[in-house]
């Protein structure tokens, strides 16, 4: 299949961000491993780590992370096994990440919120022969432990202390391993294939059923970390001019807090001051004492930033880079996000199986309201039909992508990988399930998940596009809008709302109808309002409609029966 025009020729190649090339050279004899070691070098008495006051640097990380790869060494732990974490952001999981794959192990991160059926689920699907986990969710893994084979299960208390957990042969303490292994591992010797060798297996949020591991290489982590980095190390030289110090809130269980915080850090030499959770009084009390210029995050965290009354007076201004993904941002919070602190968002665009990044708009560069940017370097974007054709500028139809990021398949999912994957011009092309087009500038307008997208009396309406409208209404601080089965209309439209804390009990859903009936086409307005308290969310902040339709539609089941 040929491709079209604007793909060969690239048509966003006359309007890149400054600082941005079409291009980028990616080794492909590193390895993530060689990033920690030349960074912990290269960065050695600087600042890595900043935990509740206590700072590390980076040669302390350095010996911390040898010590314990040598330990895990003298476990067993080989080449090609897979290690599960499960750990809240700490400095603990640094080292465990780290020594994990200086041994040439896979590591894949579960959700510090993921309870024993969760858990079970990814340990089993990944192969985990080992895992390692914060002393706390014990009483959960103690539900699973019957249904698991692990080698090994180590335990690491965050706070330093012993855990009040008994050792047994398969049961070890992370204190332990280190007071027996004082001596840190000198070398990291283990031989890496970084295109072939998978370094994480980032399980996907579940937006479309059962979570499915994308495989990501180590050629695949260090190429997003170093097309990422063309951004971060442009906004250091030019806007902050000094060293990043972020506010690491990303959660590192995902590949988005490991390739933007984790590996950023001895990458750039910047400094990570850590949440373990999103504590708001904690970010802004931060923000406020310890100068950070530097915050990723997904919409719902600034949303809830900005929301919050803590930071109605607090100067923002030292926060220059602040960037976006993981769901479109609401064009009404971008512009208020700038008015706070003077800078503009930037906004990215990616998934899992891309490891992060496919396309950005940094906060410098040239914006258009509602574009997540333009693709980044060594990356290829196109517009496809159902038939996997390529559609002309403009038309809108599925997003797929083509770059040295992009996964090397779903973790033994051969029949997915044949859906997912195809091949066009040469290139070995993903399909990302999301709706979106491109304008003459090679800009990328993300419309919706291809799987949210409602049919209302046969007219096809964008979620995003009604939430969009929504967060023009002051009362509204979060929405999320879905499609519920519907015998007349084929399906309605249903938007289930948090209100801002001023507005509860002074408006109602009734009003909230009106308003968007006023407001929107005839065939788009939601003619179902409900107030809730909390929506859904995947593990980097996404708002999973899924979820939403499936309650709804059992909710109806369960009216019709009775």
């Amino acid at each position: 299949m040929e491709l079209p025009d604007y793909i060969k020729n690239r048509i966003w190649k006359d309007y890149l961000p400054d600082g941005i090339t079409l291009e980028i050279d990616i080794p492909e004899d590193k390895s993530l491993i060689d990033v920690f070691v030349n960074g912990a070098k290269e960065h050695a008495d600087k600042g890595a780590l900043d935990y509740f006051g206590r700072e590390f640097t980076f040669k302390e990380m350095d010996q911390l992370t040898r010590r314990f790869a040598y330990a895990l060494l003298k476990l067993g732990i080989k080449k090609g096994d897979v290690v599960a974490l499960w750990l809240p952001n700490s400095p603990h999981f640094s080292i465990c990440y780290f020594a994990t794959l200086g041994l040439g192990a896979t590591l894949t991160a579960i959700s510090p919120l993921f309870v024993a059926r969760e858990m079970i689920y990814q340990i089993k699907d990944s192969g985990a022969k080992y895992l390692i986990m914060i002393d706390r969710f014990f009483r959960e893994y103690k539900k699973a432990e019957d249904q698991l084979t692990l080698e090994k299960v180590i335990l690491v208390n965050v706070e330093g202390k012993v855990p009040d957990i008994l050792e047994t042969d398969k049961i070890i303490h992370y204190n332990t391993l280190m007071e027996l292994n004082p001596e840190p591992l000198t070398e990291f010797t283990v031989e890496i294939n970084p295109k072939e060798d998978i370094a994480i297996i980032q399980y996907t949020g579940g937006t479309t059923g059962d979570p499915k591991g994308a495989e990501l290489s180590h050629y695949n982590a260090l190429s997003n970390l170093m097309q990422i980095g063309q951004i971060s190390d442009y906004m250091r030289e030019y806007y902050i001019k000094g060293d990043l110090v972020g506010l690491s809130i990303l959660p590192w269980y995902h590949v988005y807090g490991q390739i933007c915080e984790l590996l950023q850090g001895p990458r750039s030499g910047g400094k990570g001051i850590i949440f373990p959770t999103f504590d708001i009084p904690r970010v802004i009390e931060t923000i406020k004492k310890k100068q950070a210029n530097f915050i990723l995050g997904v919409p719902t965290m600034f949303i809830n930033i900005l929301g919050s009354p803590l930071s109605k007076d607090v100067d923002f201004s030292n926060l220059k880079y602040c960037n976006v993904g993981a769901s479109a941002m609401p064009i009404e919070v971008a512009k208020e996000w700038e008015n706070k602190t003077g800078f503009p968002l930037g906004e990215g665009y990616g998934l899992s199986e891309s490891t992060v990044c496919v396309s950005n708009a940094p906060p410098w560069g040239k914006k258009k309201l509602g574009s997540c940017g333009i693709p980044i370097a060594s990356t290829l974007v196109g517009i496809i039909d159902e038939n996997l054709n390529f559609l002309p500028i403009g038309e809108p139809g599925e997003l797929v992508a083509s770059g040295p990021q992009i996964m090397l398949g779903y973790h033994n999912r051969p029949e997915e990988n044949k859906k997912v994957f195809f091949e066009a011009g040469g290139y070995r092309w993903l399909r990302t399930g999301d709706y979106a087009k491109m304008d003459e500038e090679g800009y990328i307008f993300l419309i919706d998940r291809v799987k949210d997208m409602i049919k209302y009396k046969g007219h096809s309406v964008y979620p995003r596009e009604i939430e969009e409208f929504l967060y023009e209404n002051p009362a509204i601080q979060e929405c999320a809008v879905i499609g519920v089965k519907d015998p007349e209309r084929g399906e309605n439209i249903m938007a289930h709302i948090i209100l801002k804390k001023e507005f509860k009990d002074k408006i109602t859903e009734k009003e909230i109808i009106e308003w968007s009936k006023e407001n929107m086409a005839a065939y788009k307005y939601p003619r179902i309002v409900k107030f809730v308290r909390s929506l859904p969310k995947s593990a980097v902040g996404k708002v999973l409609r899924r979820v939403i339709r499936d309650k709804e539609a059992k909710k109806a089941e369960k009216r019709k029966s009775n």
